[in-house]
């Protein structure tokens, strides 16, 4: 007699390619993200409805929808694309960047624009997924300074890191999109 039923036999546990593609985006999105999870509270504030974590979810759902290419197995974030900031301010315009081994510089200029106040707050954000090091500039620099320079810290004197810019008005609630200023590799 042949079994086609047994009630008593294990089912297999495989899980489908679908399935698998999802969580390796899932895993990809949240590793990348997870190290900035304070910047993205504050900059998807709006976006998240008050919560952090909703603003999170938010900024976690953009990464998978523009940042993420490739085909399972071999699915990649692309930094480029990652959006640290979201909101209606109007972005700088990235004139230069220099990077020495222990510093950072950026010249910027902003746009003629009624929302653009010169007191707007600029943010650089120096993020090493290879590293696990994450940091932003503790001085402040004004829209209207046009350049900003930001000491490294020693465990980014010798790791490649991203940098990312991104403006905020003086009461922290609205923010600009923020903008991929590159991917520096270490000097020396």
């Amino acid at each position: 007699m042949e079994f086609f039923y047994d009630i008593n036999r294990p089912k297999p546990k495989e899980k489908s390619y679908g399935k698998l593609a999802v969580q390796q985006r899932m895993r990809l999105a949240m590793a990348f993200l997870n190290p900035l999870r304070p910047v993205i509270a504050e900059s998807w504030l709006s976006q998240g409805k008050g919560s952090k974590k909703k603003a999170f979810g938010q900024a976690l759902k953009k990464l998978m929808e523009d940042a993420l290419e490739g085909e399972y197995p071999d699915q990649r974030v692309v930094p480029e694309r990652v959006t640290i900031s979201t909101g209606m301010l109007p972005a700088l315009r990235i004139d230069d960047v220099v990077h020495s081994q222990q510093a950072i510089e950026v010249y910027f200029s902003s746009v003629d624009n009624p929302m653009a106040r010169s007191n707007d707050e600029v943010v650089l954000i120096v993020y090493s997924p290879e590293g696990g090091v994450a940091g932003r500039n503790t001085h402040s620099c004004s829209r209207s300074e046009g350049y900003i320079k930001v000491e490294l810290p020693p465990q980014l004197w010798a790791a490649p890191f991203h940098g990312y810019l991104f403006v905020r008005n003086a009461t922290k609630k609205q923010y600009s999109k923020s903008l991929y200023i590159g991917y520096f590799t270490p000097v020396g």
